[in-house]
C-alpha cells in the first residue's frame, strides 16, 4: 500500500522557487488502480517519480508497505526499485540499438538473472503483450504502438508488485490508444498489481474500466474522487 503524508517537492528555479507537489495526502492500497489527470506541468510526473523510488521530496513522506522511500539510503532505495516496481515511462526507456528481447531483459540485470534466464523471463513477458515473435527486431521496426507494448512488457518481467505508467498511451489516437488501455487492463488484472498511472488525456482518464477511482491535479495539489464514468 502507498500512503502519502504532505509530500511536497519544491524546484529551485532562477531566483525562486516553485512547487511541484504542494502537501499532497493520498492513499493507494494494495491491488487499487489510480489515474490522476492533470495538465502540463501540474505535478503528476513528479508524483509518480517520487512513487517509484525516483527522487525524494523536499518535504512529507512517501510509504510503500510502511516503509519511508525517501528514508532509504541509496543502495536500499535502487533494489526496491528493481524489485518491486515497473516503470512504464512512453517508449523514451527503449534503447533503438538493442532487440525487442534485449531490451526487455535489461530490466532483470540489476536482479542477477543468469543470460538464459533473463531469455526466458523476457520471451514469456513478450508473448504477454502480444509480441512473442518480435524479439529479434528492433524497437524502430514495430508499428501501431508495438513500443509501447515492449515497454510495458519491460516493466512486468521482473514480476514487480507495483505498476506505474506515465502517459502510457501518449501520442496514440483511436483503436490503438484504446489496445493499449485494454492491454493495462488486463496486466492490472491478470498479475493483482497496485496500479498508478497519470495522463493529461480526458479520454483515457475518464474510461471507467481502466480507472474506478480518478484523482485530478493542478497546481501541486490533488483530490481524488469516485469516477463517473465507472
Amino acid at each position: 500500500m502507498y500512503e502519502l503524508r504532505g509530500v511536497t517537492k519544491r524546484y529551485w528555479c532562477g531566483a525562486g522557487t516553485v512547487d511541484a507537489l504542494a502537501g499532497v495526502d493520498l492513499v493507494v492500497g494494495d491491488g487499487h488502480r489510480l489515474v490522476v489527470q492533470g495538465p502540463a506541468k501540474s505535478g503528476k510526473s513528479t508524483l509518480l517519480r517520487l512513487l517509484g523510488g525516483y527522487g525524494r521530496p523536499t518535504a512529507g513522506s512517501v510509504e510503500l508497505d510502511g516503509t519511508d522511500l525517501a528514508a532509504l539510503p541509496e543502495a536500499r532505495l535502487a533494489a526496491v526499485r528493481a524489485e518491486s516496481i515497473g516503470y512504464v515511462c512512453g517508449d523514451r526507456d527503449l534503447s533503438p540499438a538493442l532487440s525487442v528481447l534485449e531490451n526487455v531483459e535489461s530490466a532483470l540485470a540489476p536482479l542477477g538473472f543468469d543470460g538464459a534466464a533473463r531469455r526466458e523471463r523476457a520471451a514469456a513477458a513478450l508473448e504477454s503483450v502480444g509480441l512473442g515473435a518480435c524479439g529479434d527486431r528492433l524497437p524502430g521496426e514495430l508499428r501501431d504502438g508495438g513500443t509501447r507494448r515492449v515497454a510495458i512488457a519491460r516493466a512486468l518481467v521482473k514480476r514487480p508488485k507495483v505498476l506505474l505508467a506515465d502517459e502510457p498511451a501518449g501520442d496514440l489516437e483511436g483503436a490503438v490508444r484504446d489496445e493499449i488501455m485494454e492491454l493495462l487492463e488486463g496486466v492490472w488484472k491478470a498479475h493483482g498489481l497496485t496500479f498508478v498511472m497519470v495522463t493529461r488525456d480526458s479520454v483515457v482518464a475518464r474510461n471507467g474500466v481502466i480507472a474506478p477511482r480518478l484523482a485530478m491535479i493542478r497546481g501541486g495539489r490533488i483530490s481524488v474522487a469516485e469516477n463517473a464514468a465507472g
